[in-house]
Formats: C-alpha cells, structure tokens, sequence
C-alpha cells in the first residue's frame, strides 16, 4: 500500500482554492484529462458520495468516493469502489502570506489496472496529484485576470 505525501503553495486564497478543489459536479469540466464525469449519488450534509470516471496513471478508472469536507480546512476522500478501493486521502488547506499551502497525504490500496503500476506506483500516484494540484493552479490564476 503505498503512502504518498504531497505540498504545494497556490497563490490564492483558502476559501476559494477549496471551493474550487471540491466542486465535484464541475470538475470535468475543469480538469477533462482527468476527470471524465463526476456524478454525485447522494448528499448527507458534509458527506458527499460521488461516481466518479477518472484517468489516472493512463488509465481509465470507474469508482465510488465518499467524500467528506469541512469547510476551508479539509476534504477527506474514501474510495468505496474502484481500482484504489479502500484508499483514503486527506486533503489539509492552510492559509499562509505566500498563498494556500495543500497537503495531500494517502494511503492507496491498488488492485486491476492500477495494480499493474507496481514499483512504480508511489512516483505515479505522486505525479498525478501534483499535475492535479498544477492544473486547479491554472484554473485559478486564470479566474483572477
């Protein structure tokens, strides 16, 4: 089980860095290289469940994610079904001077397609969330202009 940890600076603010990074329904339309549709299944008040088809490692992945938000702060992401099932992934927001610090930290459970990354699957699941992380940095540099 791979665990991976991950942090960068985006210079933005906190609130609108998560308000982007847990809009689910828009995602696809925000990131399509990754995201391919996001579907959300039902809604308990922090507690979103979503069906999700992803791209990750060049691969194709169709899976089920219990997500869990507390405003600002943290997204917590439970990978129900799927290739990465029983995954868990913590998404901590900290506002700082030079912008919004994320820490993305996850344990991966791999099997399917995504078993096949063996070794290489900690620098694979490494890049993926930076170029992840990269891309919303986009998106929000260029809702400023």
């Amino acid at each position: 089980m791979p665990k991976v940890k991950v942090e960068k600076i985006i210079k933005a603010k906190k609130d609108k860095v998560f308000s982007i990074m847990t809009d689910f329904e828009n995602l696809p339309s925000k990131l399509p290289k990754i995201f391919k549709s996001v579907k959300v299944i039902s809604q308990d008040g922090n507690s979103i469940i979503t069906e999700e088809f992803v791209k990750m490692a060049g691969r194709d992945i169709r899976q089920k994610v219990k997500h869990v938000i507390q405003p600002t702060e943290k997204h917590e992401v439970f990978i129900l079904e799927g290739d990465a099932k029983d995954s868990h992934i913590i998404e901590s927001y900290v506002e700082t001077t030079k912008g919004t610090k994320i820490v993305v930290e996850g344990n991966f459970k791999l099997a399917g397609k995504l078993k096949l990354l063996g070794f290489f699957a900690k620098g694979e699941i490494e890049k993926n969330i930076n170029k992840v992380i990269d891309e919303f940095t986009e998106i929000i540099t260029l809702k400023k202009n």
